[in-house]
C-alpha cells in the first residue's frame, strides 16, 4: 500500500502533463489550420505595406478603392477559434468554464463507479477520473460536432439553390436569406435566421458573417461568407457565384461519400481492433473476477495496466487517423 501511495503522486502528475499535452497538440491541430489564400494576401499586404506610395496606388489603381485585398484579406473575416467556438460547433451554447466543472464532475462520477461498484484501488480510480474527464467530454463534442456539420451540409446545397431561385426572380440579398431562414429547418434554417435578425438590428454584413462563420465552423459556409463579402465590395452576378458555389459543394459531398465507400473496409478493422482489448479484458473479468486481482490491486499490475492503457490509447488515435479522412 505504501508503494502504490508512493508511486501515485508522479503518477498523476504525469497524467496531467499528459492531458495538457494533448490537449496543446488537440487545439493545435484542429484549430491552428489556417486558410492558405488568407495567409498569402497577408504576406503580400505585408509587402505591399513597405513599397513606396506611388507604387501602392499604381497596382490598385484597376480596382475599386476598398477591394478585396483592403478589407477581406485584413481579417474581415478571421478563423477566431478557441474553446467557445469549439463549443458552438457542436451546438452546445455553454460557457468554457461551465463546461470545465461538468466534465470533471463527469469524470468525478466515472472515478467513483469505478471505486465503489468495481472496487477497485483508488490509484486506478483516480486515474479513471482524471483521463475522463477529458476524455469522454471531447468524444461527446467531437461526436455532436460531426453529427451536426453533416446535417448542414445535407441542406446546405438545397438553401443556395433557394437563394439563387429567389434572386433571379428579383429579390435582393437580404430578402433571399429572409426566404431560407423561414423556409429551412435544422441548422442551416437556425444559422441565416440568426443572420437576418442581426442584420435587421442594423450590424454590418461583415461582421455577421464572421461571427457566424466562427459560431459553424464549417468551411463551405466561411466560403459562402467570402463570396458575399467580395460580391458586396466588388459587385458581380451573386445568383450565378451561388449556383456555381453549390455544384461545388455537391461535388465535394460525392467525394466525401466515395472516400467513406472506399474506406468501409479499413474503419470495420479499426473498429475490430480497437475493441478487441477491451471484449477480451470484459470476458476474462466476466467468468474469472479473481483473475485480474493482481492487474488491479498490485502495485506493479497497476503500473503495467497504466502503461497498456496509454500505449492502447496511442494505437487507437493512429488507426483512426489512418482509416478517417478529410477533404480540405
Amino acid at each position: 500500500m505504501t508503494f502504490a501511495l508512493d508511486t501515485l503522486i508522479p503518477v498523476l502528475l504525469g497524467a496531467v502533463i499528459f492531458s495538457g499535452y494533448s490537449l496543446y497538440l488537440f487545439i493545435k491541430w484542429n484549430f491552428g489550420k489556417r486558410d492558405n489564400g488568407v495567409e498569402l494576401s497577408k504576406r503580400i499586404n505585408k509587402v505591399l505595406e513597405k513599397t513606396e506610395t506611388t507604387e501602392l496606388e499604381a497596382s490598385l489603381s484597376l480596382i475599386k478603392q476598398k477591394a478585396p485585398s483592403e478589407t477581406f484579406f485584413k481579417s474581415k473575416l478571421p478563423k477566431i477559434e478557441g474553446y467557445r467556438e469549439w463549443l458552438q460547433h457542436a451546438g452546445i451554447d455553454m460557457s468554457p468554464v461551465i463546461f470545465a466543472i461538468v466534465s470533471v464532475v463527469l469524470g468525478l462520477g466515472v472515478g467513483l463507479i469505478f471505486l465503489i461498484l468495481f472496487k477497485t484501488s483508488l490509484f486506478f480510480s483516480v486515474l479513471m477520473w482524471i483521463s475522463s474527464s477529458y476524455l469522454l467530454p471531447w468524444a461527446i463534442v467531437i461526436y455532436l460536432t460531426r453529427r451536426r456539420k453533416n446535417k448542414f451540409l445535407d441542406n446546405f446545397p438545397n438553401a443556395l439553390d433557394m437563394v439563387r431561385r429567389a434572386l433571379r426572380s428579383g429579390h435582393s440579398a437580404e430578402r433571399a436569406l429572409e426566404m431560407v431562414a423561414e423556409q429551412v429547418h435544422g441548422p442551416v434554417g437556425e444559422a441565416f435566421h440568426m443572420i437576418t435578425d442581426k442584420m435587421r438590428l442594423g450590424e454590418p454584413v461583415e461582421n455577421v458573417l464572421r461571427e457566424m462563420a466562427n459560431r459553424i465552423g464549417v468551411e463551405e459556409f466561411r466560403m459562402l461568407s467570402i463570396v458575399l463579402v467580395l460580391q458586396r465590395e466588388t459587385g458581380g452576378s451573386l445568383a450565378e457565384a451561388t449556383e456555381n458555389f453549390a455544384k461545388i459543394i455537391r461535388a465535394r459531398q460525392n467525394l466525401r461519400k466515395k472516400i467513406k465507400a472506399l474506406t468501409a473496409e479499413g474503419r470495420m478493422s479499426a473498429l475490430i481492433l480497437t475493441a478487441i482489448p477491451f471484449f477480451i479484458l470484459g470476458a476474462v473479468y466476466a467468468t474469472t473476477p479473481n483473475y485480474l486481482d493482481p492487474l488491479f490491486y498490485n502495485p506493479t499490475g497497476q503500473m503495467l495496466l497504466t502503461i497498456g492503457g496509454l500505449m492502447i490509447t496511442f494505437g487507437i488515435v493512429i488507426i483512426l487517423r489512418m482509416v478517417y479522412k478529410e477533404i480540405y
